[in-house]
């Protein structure tokens, strides 16, 4: 045997002692096409949901609430310890709830990270960060992932315009229609109401 690799002794055996992997019994793999579309689409489906998951704007309420309701109860145990009664413990708590809130503290910016355990945080965070990608890269807000591998959205793309270019023609004219319109009602109104 050497250096751990191989039989303890090659007698009888028939071999020189090293022993080999079998190579036979290999998985060979399938191409990609063959797998079948419905386990890739529903891969693919699974890591879109994944990277574009929203935050729970509730459950990011909350945590602000709890964090507001932490510093009361910090300043509450501080005046318990100093010797406040409590009828001015609660004043004074109550007095700086309100003052929190009013405040309404922003979320934590963009640069702060949120610890791993904040999900939502985590969440509000990325979908922070792709908002200003997409406008840092011109992507307009309409955009579907994966629409330009289909071979008509070109052709869509120049109706859609196509469309808008039309029905903003056609808003301008029935603007510059009801002004003509009202500048004429002026003129015969000036007509009728000057003395002759």
């Amino acid at each position: 045997m050497y250096n751990g690799i191989g039989l303890t002794t090659p007698r009888g055996s028939g071999t020189n002692g090293y022993v080999q992997r079998n190579l036979s019994s290999l998985r060979v793999k399938r191409p990609r096409d063959e797998r079948g579309g419905e386990r890739d689409e529903k891969d693919r489906e699974r890591l879109e949901s994944q990277l574009n998951r929203q935050p729970n704007a509730e459950i990011l309420e909350h945590q602000r609430k709890r964090q507001l309701e932490v510093k009361c109860a910090e300043l509450q145990d501080m005046m318990e310890e100093q010797g406040y009664s409590a009828e001015e413990i609660e004043e004074k708590v109550n007095s700086f709830r309100m003052m929190l809130q009013e405040k309404q503290e922003p979320a934590p910016a963009t640069t702060e990270r949120p610890t791993v355990t904040e999900t939502h945080a985590l969440a509000a965070a990325n979908q922070q960060k792709n908002d200003r990608l997409r406008a840092a890269f011109g992507i307009s807000s309409d955009y579907v992932d994966g629409s330009s591998f289909h071979a008509d959205r070109k052709e869509r793309e120049k109706e859609k315009r196509e469309q808008e270019r039309l029905e903003r023609e056609r808003q301008q004219q029935q603007k510059y229609t009801s002004e003509k319109k009202l500048l004429r009602d002026r003129y015969h109104y000036h007509l009728l109401a000057s003395p002759k």
